[in-house]
């Protein structure tokens, strides 16, 4: 037997592992079709607390396998998302589901505790059906529709630098602004990774803030909650990745030194000249005189032509399928950047979930992630050892890191050269 489990959390607004915030009930359907709403927090029933761990092997379809995954560890969950995002390069646009109680309540009393508590569980169902409808026609229920590797894996990362949250300052609030307040759980802000983006690279906003866009004056606003925040820096990422696909090794100096010598011009304008090419298209000349620009050329038309003749392109690590109906736009640079992108993210996965493995039974924490960086709540109890054995994880394929370390985000001095 298989399910969809919809979850409706006491509080719309917050962050699912917010201290005020919990799980009200779960709408759950069988593919016998028979449903119901199996209660833990809500005044319809009262007294209730209903169990749902019986689901726990079950195969689950779900609107978001990660926020599933903040409730209980269910082993065999596939998200929604995945599906439509799969077939349309785009996440389900749970706005088009309109329901007139949580129109009225949720525009009307924003900022009322546990809203969704107010809203009687009928009203909760009715919303749920809605959805469940509007999934059905999406998946079918007796097929994982490929979720297994990918769906499994980027679940387990994000979820896992979710559920850490991040510690921030007593002046958060003056730092962002008052609205930031209602979102602090235990001192803590957490974050909400989005997967569903157009190359698979996920956003990373929630509470009002962009995790992913914070200006240098936001970033004092995040501070450890042991001993230092410590964050370590890919070197010419992009650059490293693309060398992966093409067979060319750069070494542990730095890319962008390498390539300087190549054109011929300072380290500074060796940067601005390798993301002109990537992104500019290469010219002639520097594809004819260096070897990595030429081998690059060479894969973008490869990549191309296959996108053109088959109708779609796998990517390197998952062999997730871009499928050309839903690129109205196309063209070859931008297709080679959507590879790059969506390499980077894979490779990043397998990282984090290394991470993860390596941390489990250490404080330290893997707290914020931004596609070339990622950043530390570090404690010494763990032993400076933790720190080098955490560069060398991420260094394992041969991507080097520089790092950095301070007593807040926005301030932070280089250790590269102690670790």
């Amino acid at each position: 037997m298989s399910y969809i489990v919809i979850p409706i959390f006491s509080d719309p607004f917050l962050h699912p592992l917010h201290k005020d915030n919990g799980l009200s009930m779960l709408y759950v359907k069988g593919s016998d079709g028979d449903n119901q709403m199996i209660c833990q927090f809500h005044p319809d029933c009262v007294g209730v607390l209903e169990d749902y761990k019986w689901l726990e092997d079950e195969l689950i379809f779900t609107p978001d396998a990660k926020i599933l995954q903040h409730i209980y560890p269910f082993k065999n969950v596939v998200d929604m998302n995945w599906e439509w995002w799969s077939q349309t390069n785009q996440p389900f646009d749970m706005s088009k589901l309109r329901n007139n109680a949580y129109d009225f309540f949720y525009n009307k009393y924003y900022n009322a505790k546990r809203l969704n508590e107010i809203i009687p569980i009928l009203k909760h169902k009715e919303w749920c059906g809605e959805l469940e409808r509007q999934m059905g026609k999406m998946i079918d229920i007796n097929e994982s529709l490929g979720w297994e590797d990918y769906g499994k894996e980027v679940t387990e990362a994000f979820s896992y630098i979710e559920s850490n949250g991040v510690k921030v300052s007593d002046d958060v609030c003056d730092i962002f602004d008052m609205r930031v307040k209602k979102h602090i759980s235990d001192g803590r802000l957490y974050t909400k990774y989005n997967l569903w983006t157009s190359t698979g690279r996920p956003a990373n906003s929630f509470g009002n803030v962009n995790f992913a866009a914070m200006k240098p004056e936001q970033r004092k606003a995040i501070i450890p909650e042991y001993d230092m925040l410590v964050e370590y820096d890919y070197d010419a990422y992009h650059l490293r990745l693309i060398g992966d696909l093409i067979g060319y090794k750069f070494e542990k100096e730095s890319v962008h030194q390498h390539l300087a010598e190549k054109y011929g011009c300072s380290y500074e304008e060796s940067k601005q000249m390798s993301f002109k090419q990537l992104y500019g298209g290469i010219d002639k000349e520097v594809r004819d005189n260096i070897t990595f620009f030429g081998l690059t050329y060479d894969k973008i038309n490869t990549f191309w032509k296959y996108f053109k003749s088959h109708k779609f392109i796998e990517t390197d690590i998952y062999n997730r399928k871009l499928l050309s109906k839903n690129y109205t736009d196309m063209n070859k640079n931008k297709l080679f950047n959507y590879l790059i992108q969506a390499y980077e993210t894979e490779s990043n996965i397998k990282t984090i979930i290394e991470l993860k493995r390596y941390l489990l039974d250490k404080k330290t924490k893997l707290v914020l992630y931004g596609y070339d960086s990622f950043l530390f709540d570090f404690s010494k109890d763990d032993g400076v050892s933790t720190l080098t054995d955490i560069k060398n994880i991420l260094e394992r394929n041969g991507h080097m890191v520089k790092s950095q370390a301070g007593s807040n985000y926005g301030e932070m001095n280089d250790i590269s050269d102690r670790l």
